[in-house]
Parts: C-alpha cells; sequence; structure tokens
C-alpha cells in the first residue's frame, strides 16, 4: 500500500510539472502557474490575487493550451491597475 501511494505522488509530481513547464511556456509566473496546475490536478476552480503581470496575449494562449490539452479549465485575469494586481479566476467547464 506504501509503495501504491509513494507511486501515486511520483506520477501526481511528474504530471504537474509537465503542467507547470506548459504554462510557463506560454508566459505564466512560476507562483501562478503553480497555483493553476494545482487546480488542473484537483479539478476545483479556484481564485487568487498576484502581482506578476498578466497580459490579454497570455490569457488567449493560456485558454488556447486549457482547450489543446482538454483540462477543461477556463482562466479570465482580471487587471487592477490601480493596485498593481491580477485576480485570477480559474473555473471548470
Amino acid at each position: 500500500m506504501f509503495f501504491n501511494l509513494l507511486l501515486q505522488k511520483i506520477i501526481m509530481s511528474e504530471k504537474a510539472d509537465q503542467i507547470m513547464a506548459d504554462l510557463m511556456g506560454v508566459g505564466v509566473s512560476e507562483h501562478d502557474a503553480l497555483v493553476l496546475a494545482d487546480c488542473i490536478i484537483s479539478r476545483k476552480s479556484c481564485s487568487w490575487v498576484n502581482t506578476d503581470e498578466v497580459n490579454d496575449k497570455m490569457v488567449q494562449d493560456l485558454n488556447h493550451l486549457m482547450e489543446k490539452k482538454n483540462y477543461g479549465i477556463k482562466v479570465v485575469v482580471d487587471a487592477v491597475p490601480t493596485r498593481n494586481k491580477y485576480i485570477w479566476d480559474v473555473k471548470i467547464e
């Protein structure tokens, strides 16, 4: 049983590493990629606020990646320019 749990953890870790690499490949910061990868793996909607810069092209590329990988996730990021923050909203479709 312990071996099965350890193997499952290793597989999930490898999956998370690959997902993070894909996310960072379209310009997502490491912190945002970590949170988003957790949303993808756990299949949970989530939201958070961060100061790492996000632009419309990155969000478009990110949603294209979500479709390409069949993650069933929709990402919306709203900028709050007066506070230099970005509000991430990730929904399971």
